[in-house]
């Protein structure tokens, strides 16, 4: 066995020991691409090196509290991760996180040996990434408490203002997770007033607040629960918009399911894998009646013209 590859595996087991209250003998498999065989002795040879492991009745190890190692040095590749990284955050919508994270890569670059600090200097102005989105407008503090209602169970009360309408609504909603996504941040919350899953754009909520309320359901985890939505029967659906008035249509599109757009000439064609009802889309669509068409499906078409003659009918009644 190469002793110096054993090394570097488990000096690499200690810091990510280090970085998590626990971890599993199955991520640490993973991880190290090795077997259990292996990692226990790895685990074991920590021991004896005076490391103090503990054990939680199966549910993974971790190091005791108080017992910390720096890290000795960052190999040049980790170097340039860093860089990448702070380059990506600085172009990030969301400000506070933008914030945190230089403030954490303050700490981190503190850590580096003098040769790498120069080394990050020379190639800051040989990386540029730029960003053609704006920066979204967030409450200073709704992740944190987005997040702290959803490991708390506890229900969280916000004001939420949905682009289509002029006055700001309250809900109570049970974030299961949050997720980011075409240059948005979204919640995954239970609405208690629609009794169902439904995101929520962050920079549409206006105040949030944690009740003393607790969850009145166990909720699947965030990924699983998005993969069971996305697999919901979809709509493919294409409109025509007119180019000068395309800019109207984006602001809700993507709650119907909106995944690419395609500029013709003096039009925009948008595709999408509508999951909600096609009659909830067509409906949205009738605000756009006189600047876009749909396309596909027909059936929607004659939907939408059978809607209309029923409210010319009542008009005129």
């Amino acid at each position: 066995m190469d002793n110096s590859k054993r090394f570097d595996r488990i000096l690499q087991l200690f810091f990510l020991l280090q970085s998590k209250s626990r971890v599993t003998i199955n991520e640490l498999q993973c991880r190290f691409e090795t077997s259990k065989r292996t990692i226990y002795r790895d685990l074991k040879a920590l021991e004896t090196a005076g490391v103090p492991i503990s054990s939680h009745d199966g549910a993974g190890y971790s190091i005791s509290e108080g017992f910390r190692i720096q890290p000795s040095r960052f190999t040049h590749e980790e170097v340039l991760s860093l860089l990448i990284a702070e380059k990506m955050m600085q172009q990030h919508q969301t400000k506070f996180i933008k914030e945190q994270f230089e403030s954490v890569l303050v700490k981190v670059k503190g850590s580096l040996q003098s040769q790498q600090k120069l080394a990050m200097q020379q190639l800051d102005d040989k990386l540029l990434i730029n960003s053609e989105s704006e920066s979204q407008d967030y409450l200073p503090d709704i992740l944190n408490t987005l997040l702290s209602s959803s490991s708390s169970h506890k229900i969280v009360k916000i004001s939420y203002h949905k682009s289509s309408e002029k006055k700001f609504k309250v809900r109570e909603i049970e974030p299961v997770g949050l997720f980011y996504e075409r240059d948005f941040w979204y919640v995954l919350s239970f609405c208690l007033l629609r009794l169902d899953y439904r995101n929520f754009r962050l920079d549409r909520i206006r105040q949030a607040d944690i009740t003393d309320i607790p969850f009145t359901r166990k909720h699947p985890p965030l990924r699983e629960l998005r993969d069971h939505l996305d697999a919901a029967p979809a709509t493919p659906i294409i409109i025509k918009a007119d180019l000068k008035f395309a800019h109207f249509i984006f602001w809700e599109r993507d709650s119907y399911g909106f995944y690419k757009e395609e500029t013709t000439g003096n039009h925009v064609l948008m595709y999408f894998n509508c999951i909600p009802h096609p009659t909830a889309f067509v409906r949205w669509f009738l605000r756009f009646i006189d600047v876009a068409d749909i396309v596909e499906p027909v059936s929607l078409k004659d939907e939408l013209k059978e809607i209309l003659d029923n409210g010319l009918k009542r008009m005129t009644k």
